[in-house]
């Protein structure tokens, strides 16, 4: 019941005492996602509980009035100590998703700051990550993720037969101990390992690795190719099984690699709020706003160090003001910088279906010389590197010309229609997307801004009102799984805009890319789809991010894990 009065006073600016308040019940209803019948219940009990008074209006014209005991802020401010004073990080989560002034949590920013990071439970003798997320999880099903972050936290819960040596570039033996293809490249035979388990303490065999091959191959579209290959699979028993291709792939076990072909038990129907995989973490709670993950302790591989990682979803205006209050310590111990250079890449692409002036090549060009990377860096202060390929390694920097633009926006036919330039709706890509509108603007091209969420960004269709997209792609330590994977998996919305001609010629492509044995030879063929991109101008390439991220320096042994995060299985603090 305190959830609601919390969410009314705060979305409807109810914050002093005493004051009479306007209210229509059409307010409340939307705000408490109620029927009016349990609008009016729910006021009449926070009336009974002294928290608030109302006065409903009688007759046309007369508006319900309502009015509170106390100043909202003060209230406010009493709550977070209690809950700093009582460790309770959740009930603070919850108050720092309210729209409440950001001055009302800034006496207690920094004892917030300090219940965050990894800290020893000594009546229980557990180590515990405390972490603020900035965004909701969407999914963490293996058939329908699509974002770094659940990709990242799938790869805890489960775990694939076989896993990408980046060192060596080699694949290695994972829930499969062995594995060996026959002469003919078609037939490949793993045996498992036995004392696999999972979560639920249920022995790991072949049926459910058959079962998990055949949820993928039923599955999203999106996905299912990654399993499109596969003729049949048969297990010869509990501890071996053999997958039968269509035809020989020297790719198969990149795919098998991926998190999307983390095995999941035969027996017990997915849930994503209740995961059952093998993996080193558990997931031990997962609400709204709050997710737990728990150590495995049954894990057959190395045992995670910490025991616990505990999110919690809040406003990023809320981590940020909490993480720069953890910063201004009183003592000389400065939180610890870890930067990742190889966490993806941006890129900006033009829809070549819409027929309008996009399909004009010297309009694209235009684009192309407008979007000078380098001054955005300097212009916007941004710790980036500027690319022209998918991969960090190969990305150089480019020439580009501004005063080329006037004569190919003449050349083109430009009249100075509005065109549609989407792009996540979140800060640092609304900065950047606000940016590339003002220097377009400088040559007359006019640019609609249309933010859209992560939900609207997987929905098909949306690609139908899009002129020109501005995304990001997080990538896996598998540079030739994640070029493969970008341009095959259509919920990433860019491949989605390539005209028919465009898409074939990216798809050959790709066949002749996979069925490459030699790695050297596979990088040309990656390079040859970049450059015939980059000359058609269907998409370019902007920068690489590079991720500073803060630590508590008595944190040891950070190390990078995949999709630009770090490996939480190896954290540990000096007890």
């Amino acid at each position: 019941m305190k959830e609601r009065y919390f969410t009314l006073r705060s979305y409807l600016m109810h914050f002093e005492k005493d004051k009479q308040y306007d209210l229509k019940l059409e307010d409340v209803d939307a705000l408490w996602f109620c029927s009016r019948k349990n609008t009016k219940r729910i006021l009449k009990q926070l009336v009974s509980e002294r928290l608030l008074a109302y006065q409903p209006g009688r007759g046309r014209g007369n508006v319900s009035k309502i009015s509170y005991f106390t100043s909202f802020q003060e209230e406010m401010e009493t709550l977070i100590n209690d809950y700093v004073e009582e460790g309770k990080l959740d009930k603070i989560a919850e108050i720092l998703r309210l729209p409440i002034p950001k001055g009302w949590v800034a006496n207690s920013s920094k004892e917030i700051s300090e219940l965050l990071g990894l800290k020893h439970d000594y009546s229980e003798s557990r180590d515990i990550l405390h972490t603020f997320k900035v965004r909701e999880i969407t999914t963490l099903d293996p058939l329908r993720v699509s974002l770094a972050l659940e990709t990242h936290l799938i790869e805890y819960l489960g775990d694939t037969l076989v896993r990408y040596d980046k060192e060596r570039d080699c694949f290695i033996p994972h829930i499969a101990h062995h594995f060996y293809v026959d002469p003919t490249e078609r037939i490949w035979t793993f045996y498992l390992r036995k004392g696999v388990y999972f979560h639920n303490r249920e022995n790991v065999t072949s049926y459910d690795v058959a079962s998990t091959i055949e949820r993928i191959k039923k599955g999203n579209p999106s996905y299912s190719w990654l399993a499109g290959n596969i003729e049949k699979v048969e297990c010869p028993h509990s501890h071996k099984i053999e997958i039968h291709l269509v035809e020989p792939n020297p790719f198969f076990l990149r795919y098998l690699s991926a998190p999307i072909f983390c095995i999941l038990p035969a027996n017990v129907e997915f849930n994503e709020f209740e995961w059952i995989g093998t993996g080193p973490f558990k997931l031990k709670e997962r609400t709204e706003y709050k997710m737990v993950l728990q150590a495995n302790d049954y894990y057959f591989k190395e045992r995670p160090l910490i025991d616990e990682i505990h999110f919690y979803h809040v406003t990023k205006e809320a981590a940020r003001m909490i993480y720069l209050a953890g910063k201004e310590s009183t003592t000389d111990i400065e939180p610890s910088k870890y930067r990742i250079n190889d966490s993806g890449v941006y890129l900006l692409s033009f829809n070549l279906q819409r027929k309008n002036i996009i399909q004009q090549h010297d309009f694209r060009e235009a684009i192309y010389h407008v979007f000078n990377v380098q001054k955005m860096e300097n212009d916007l202060q941004m710790d980036i590197f500027e690319a022209s390929s998918l991969d960090i390694e190969r990305s150089r920097s480019e020439t580009r010309s501004p005063q080329k633009v006037a004569a190919l926006i003449e050349s083109s036919g430009y009249k100075g229609e509005t065109l549609n330039l989407f792009c996540f709706n979140k800060y640092p890509v609304l900065r950047e997307a606000q940016w590339l509108q003002n220097e377009a603007s400088k040559f007359g091209i006019s640019l609609n801004i249309c933010p859209i969420s992560y939900s609207e960004f997987i929905k098909e269709g949306v690609e139908k009102e899009i002129d020109i997209l501005m995304m990001g792609l997080s990538l896996s330590f598998d540079k030739h799984l994640a070029f493969s994977y970008a341009f095959k998996n259509k919920v990433l919305l860019f491949n989605r805009l390539f005209s028919k001609e465009i898409e074939e010629y990216v798809q050959r492509k790709l066949y002749l890319f996979e069925l490459e044995e030699e790695k050297d030879k596979r990088t040309i063929i990656m390079e040859e789809i970049e450059q015939y991109l980059k000359k058609e101008l269907a998409m370019f390439f902007l920068y690489h991010p590079i991720v500073t991220r803060f630590m508590d320096p008595n944190i040891k042994d950070v190390e990078s894990h995949s999709f630009g995060h770090i490996d939480y299985t190896k954290l540990w603090i000096p007890s």
